[in-house]
């Protein structure tokens, strides 16, 4: 085979492993549902629970519900990414599969028991931890019974993003949200913060249902009927990946928890809430662009083998990604007064500087883990663990550094500076072990979104927001100008 060979065949299988921008677009647009059905449902539930309950239930419930969710940082053992990576390495191989979702729905249900029944006799003992009082003794064993279900639920979610199912994971977030709203809002004006509790439990059960349900769904899809099984050696596989996801877990939450610390005690409880402001906007969009990344790139990336098909999907991937998160960022920029007046209050506003600052460092994140997403993906668990400690520890490390010169804006700089971590670290890696370059279309396009961003924020706000359109300009004409090439 000559060069001019072997490099046509390379440009043919680069071009065969890219993603539709359309279809990229649309599966974004339908995944960002799901976090729209949350966020309704989070407004929901504080304004009811504000309204009906008053202060001191509200403290006694959040006292619960971060129970919780603390327990769940840990009771799923880690049976999150692992289960859509393995899912998805098998997704033409029933049997494979079968293995799979079996053992994964048995851990997680052993996990959820285990954890009701070591619990269940302290619950006492933990009310009395939580709230200095046993007499919500009742309500916390109502929490520790939606353990199981919940994982299971959990689990199943994983299941249906390894089929890369995105409508089936929609409708099943977007349900589950619906009804949880019901029973919520019958429970709590009905009975008050038992029936708000009695609501968590009830919620378990239909969220196991309705995944159950929606993997049940993705195999009908391919015509195959299920046999789970259980196998030994994907339990300890997906052990193997469950270790990895609850280290990267405690750092990514530990991480916040200490810079919130901090905060706290060198700056007060007033200051620890403007950055609240920043944090809370740059949770809200990033954990759409992290949805739709794990929902829709990931599993494609788990089932290729081709050093030059992964190349081209990680190029395919960031120009999808930068045209729709510039774009995303340019605004909350640009917008970032009335945004916090909208979603805060005009009390928040002092807020402002550190949404600058927190989107910058967003787009680091998202440079990155464009790339990066294929550590996991293909394996390279070990390395991906890396880059979330690198991230983790950098922040912690700067905020100490600069919170007594710089105030709050500590938090917003170490967040933005300690995610510069993940291209730096995660680019060189995938290029080093899949031979990933950067195309010149996907360099060009990250350094004119960095000038968007820079200019949206030297621009008086609001009048940066026409940047917006700036990148999807730029690749519709492009595109254009290749077809008529």
């Amino acid at each position: 085979m000559t060069t001019t060979e072997a490099a046509a065949g390379a440009a043919r299988a680069e071009a065969a492993a890219t993603f539709s921008l359309r279809r990229f677009v649309q599966a974004a647009g339908v995944l960002s549902i799901t976090s729209v059905a949350a966020f309704v449902r989070a407004v929901i539930t504080a304004k009811l629970f504000a309204i009906t309950l008053g202060p001191s239930a509200v403290g006694v419930i959040s006292q619960l519900l971060n129970f919780s969710a603390f327990v769940f940082t840990i009771l799923p053992l880690g049976l999150t990414t692992g289960v859509t990576k393995m899912v998805a390495e098998s997704v033409d191989e029933r049997r494979r599969t079968d293995a799979v979702v079996g053992s994964s729905a048995a851990i997680s249900l052993i996990s959820g028991v285990a954890a009701l029944v070591l619990l269940a006799p302290l619950s006492g003992q933990i009310s009395n931890l939580l709230t200095g009082s046993p007499r919500y003794g009742l309500l916390v064993l109502l929490i520790l019974l939606s353990f199981p279900l919940n994982n299971l639920g959990q689990v199943m979610a994983y299941v249906v993003q390894g089929f890369a199912d995105i409508r089936g994971l929609t409708i099943a977030n977007v349900v589950t949200s619906a009804i949880s709203v019901v029973a919520v809002l019958a429970g709590t004006l009905q009975y008050g913060l038992t029936g708000a509790i009695a609501s968590v439990f009830g919620t378990s059960i239909v969220q196991a249902a309705v995944f159950t349900i929606a993997v049940l769904a993705s195999y009908r899809a391919r015509r195959w009927k299920p046999a789970l099984s259980w196998s030994g050696a994907a339990a300890r596989e997906l052990i193997g990946y469950g270790w990895i996801m609850i280290l990267a877990g405690m750092a990514i939450w530990g991480s916040v928890l200490a810079t919130r610390t901090i905060a706290v005690r060198a700056l007060g409880e007033y200051q620890n809430g403007i950055y609240q402001v920043g944090f809370g906007l740059s949770l809200q969009y990033m954990t759409v662009f992290m949805t739709w990344m794990a929902a829709y790139v990931f599993p494609r990336l788990t089932g290729q083998r081709s050093d030059q098909e992964i190349g081209g999907l990680l190029n395919s991937a960031l120009r999808a990604n930068v045209f729709i998160m510039v774009p995303a960022l340019a605004l909350a920029i640009a917008l970032r007064d009335p945004l916090i007046r909208v979603f805060y209050s005009s009390a928040f506003l002092a807020a402002s500087p550190l949404v600058v600052i927190q989107a910058l460092g967003d787009y680091a994140r998202v440079i990155g883990w464009s790339f990066g997403v294929v550590l996991f993906a293909q394996g390279h668990t070990r390395a991906y663990l890396v880059a979330i400690l690198a991230q983790a520890l950098s922040w912690v490390a700067i905020t100490v550094a600069t919170i007594h010169p710089l105030g709050v804006m500590a938090l917003a700089l170490g967040y933005s500076l300690s995610y510069i971590a993940w291209p730096v670290l995660m680019y060189p890696m995938a290029r080093h072990w899949f031979g990933v370059r950067i195309s010149g279309e996907g360099a060009s396009l990250a350094l004119i979104g960095i000038a968007v961003l820079a200019a949206a924020a030297l621009i008086p706000a609001p009048l940066g927001a026409p940047l917006a359109l700036v990148i999807p300009a730029v690749i519709v004409w492009r595109r254009r100008r290749l077809r008529l090439a």
